[in-house]
């Protein structure tokens, strides 16, 4: 007979697998597989798909969903502006993905150079994330506020008495510096709120390179042009050639030659 323990941590497992798999409940077909860019690399599937796996006329999942692979078998998405962010992980029982932007990774000391924006990407920013503010090459500098405590410049970028830059979670800056004024330019990026976040306001100079390799968390929710299909038990998809929707049965019949409008239900199509 199993030890109390053992049937203990067997069910931990089970429900840490139930909780961020989701193969196992993904009815994998030709048209909609699920991938990988690595042999023990993160598996995903709809509404995201592999870009090199796509065929030069279609593909099942969400526009602008399509992950990259890189040289070295990191997933990336693409975002709008052409930002490009390493997929770190993906929930598919959340609907959640956590990203982290390419120009940081592995850096202690990173440069924010973009604000991050999703565009028109059926994508929700996470209630766990927080925005950091950065203030570039400012020219004066802000007094004390309160006393004793002093707004810290980013020291790992360098100083000089002419130009500094800081770093604030978004809303928390001092109201008695004018920042836009003071300051050559202020970017704005998303990062969950971890240990480094909370720190105090003369700790988070030094701490934000830590928070910005940890990423930030999207929820991703129903594209308005596949709710039709999704609803009526198929898996989306985009003709390139056609610029039209497609809408994939599970059983992968009937995909290609069928309308735009036409509807997957019960493995078959409806007009």
């Amino acid at each position: 007979m199993s030890s109390p323990i053992s049937y203990l941590l067997a069910t931990l497992l089970s429900l840490f697998f139930n909780f961020h798999g989701s193969k196992a409940n993904f009815p994998a077909s030709p048209n909609c597989p699920i991938t990988q860019c690595s042999t023990d690399g993160l598996e995903f599937h709809y509404p995201f798909w592999k870009m090199e796996d796509s065929t030069a006329d279609h593909y099942c999942g969400y526009p602008g969903f399509g992950i990259n692979c890189s040289d070295s078998g990191g997933p990336i998405l693409g975002l709008p502006n052409n930002d490009s962010f390493y997929v770190r992980d993906m929930d598919f029982t959340l609907s959640t993905i956590t990203l982290v932007d390419t120009d940081v990774v592995h850096q202690t000391c990173p440069r924010a150079t973009h604000s991050m924006s999703v565009g028109a990407l059926p994508f929700d920013y996470s209630p766990t994330d927080v925005n950091l503010s950065f203030y570039f090459n400012c020219t004066s500098f802000p007094h004390p506020f309160p006393n004793p405590i002093l707004v810290p410049p980013i020291i790992c970028w360098g100083t000089s008495s002419t130009n500094r830059s800081y770093v604030f979670k978004k809303g928390e800056e001092p109201d008695e510096y004018d920042w836009s004024e003071n300051c050559a330019e202020n970017v704005v990026v998303t990062v969950k709120e971890t240990e480094e976040i909370t720190r105090s306001i003369n700790e988070l100079s030094g701490a934000f390179g830590a928070a910005m390799n940890k990423g930030f968390v999207l929820n991703w929710t129903r594209a308005k042009e596949c709710g039709a299909c999704e609803i009526n038990g198929g898996f989306c998809g985009y003709n390139n050639t056609a610029r039209e929707v497609l809408c994939f049965c599970k059983d992968g019949h009937g995909s290609i030659d069928t309308p735009s409008n036409g509807l997957c239900k019960n493995g078959g199509w409806i007009a």
